[in-house]
């Protein structure tokens, strides 16, 4: 009995492993006012409470040679993590009205200058970079910035950068005999959000760059730029991979996806960035992406608006064990209680 006892809880941590899901974005603030802070909400009740969320940006990772404080890479500072029993977690930066702000106005360069490993001046610029990773994939993730909605009251306004959702199907195992099964693939998709501006203010242009990586990754990893701290097997991977367009509208275009073969590789690597689409539309309010409306050798030039945002999401195969649950740690203590009980009996 006291040996089941303590394998009980181990296997219960064990079968808890799961397959881990980063994601780490550039967001512009395009809604008309200074941000006072943003916000990132998992509305998942398997993630209200601590050893669900593995790394946070700006939280608990140290660029050793921007500063030793981990909220340095982010202008609002290090973050605040609120789990809330049956509904999730809740990730805030900043938040104080009339505080640190990021202000308001259209962004051109895409990526890479939102945060100060990739540009020393990033603090006057209208976009910030934020990440999180968790052990496994949330039911719903939910991005806001935080502005004043009058007399001095901060409330959220979501952003349009989606989160990634990713499918992993892993190889089946080979019949005796037969040749190697398919290697194992993962899929990651985003489906558009609905801002509530209407189709034709939430159509973007959606360009995607994915590949394979040699390496489990973590959210330092995910910054697609070639850094001081980057590891080379990581900087500058949209250099070596496929890039394509495709539009994202909501009740129209409902999702873009984009498959990988890991090909004995442990981890992919996905970069979403979306940029406002400026085409025109038909009367139901569907972009019209028509051969007969792109100049000659430019099916992009003219319809492409402003930088939105960019989610840079990683996917490891292998399993990770994640961090026990409270009732775990509490059966295993009970366990080991019995056992001592048992020694003095013993004895």
């Amino acid at each position: 009995m006291a040996t089941s006892l303590i394998l009980l809880p181990l296997a219960t941590a064990s079968g808890a492993s799961t397959f881990g899901s980063l994601a780490n974005f550039d967001v512009v603030n395009d809604t008309g006012k200074p941000a006072y802070g943003f916000e990132i909400e998992i509305e998942d009740s398997l993630f209200d409470h601590p050893g669900t969320i593995s790394s946070v940006f700006g939280y608990d990772r140290v660029f050793s040679f921007i500063s030793p404080d981990p909220g340095a890479v982010v202008r609002f500072g290090k973050p605040t993590i609120d789990y809330i029993s049956g509904f999730g977690a809740r990730i805030t930066y900043g938040g104080t009205f009339g505080g640190v702000a990021t202000p308001s106005a259209p962004f051109t360069t895409s990526g890479e200058s939102c945060w100060p490993g990739a540009n020393p001046n990033w603090q006057l610029t209208s976009c910030d970079h934020f990440g999180v990773s968790t052990y496994g994939a949330p039911a719903k993730t939910t991005y806001s910035w935080l502005v004043d909605t009058g007399g001095g009251t901060l409330g959220k306004q979501m952003v349009g950068v989606p989160v990634v959702n990713f499918s992993f199907t892993p190889p089946p195992p080979p019949p005796v005999g037969q040749p190697p099964a398919p290697p194992a693939q993962v899929v990651a998709a985003v489906q558009p959000l609905d801002l509530g501006l209407g189709p034709q203010s939430n159509a973007f242009w959606v360009q995607m760059v994915k590949t394979t990586v040699g390496d489990n990754v973590d959210l330092n990893d995910l910054l697609a730029g070639n850094h001081a701290g980057a590891r080379p097997e990581i900087a500058g991977l949209e250099t070596e991979i496929e890039i394509e367009w495709q539009v994202l509208q909501p009740g129209f275009v409902d999702e873009v996806t984009k498959s990988v073969d890991l090909n004995g590789d442990p981890a992919a690597v996905w970069k979403f960035a979306l940029y406002k689409y400026k085409g025109s539309f038909d009367g139901e309010g569907l972009v019209d992406p028509s051969p007969e409306q792109f100049p000659v050798g430019d099916t992009l030039n003219g319809f492409v608006g402003d930088f939105v945002g960019q989610q840079i999401a990683g996917f490891i195969a292998n399993e990770i064990a994640p961090v026990p649950e409270p009732g775990t740690w509490a059966l295993m203590l009970a366990g080991l209680a019995v056992v001592g009980s048992l020694v003095r009996r013993r004895t």
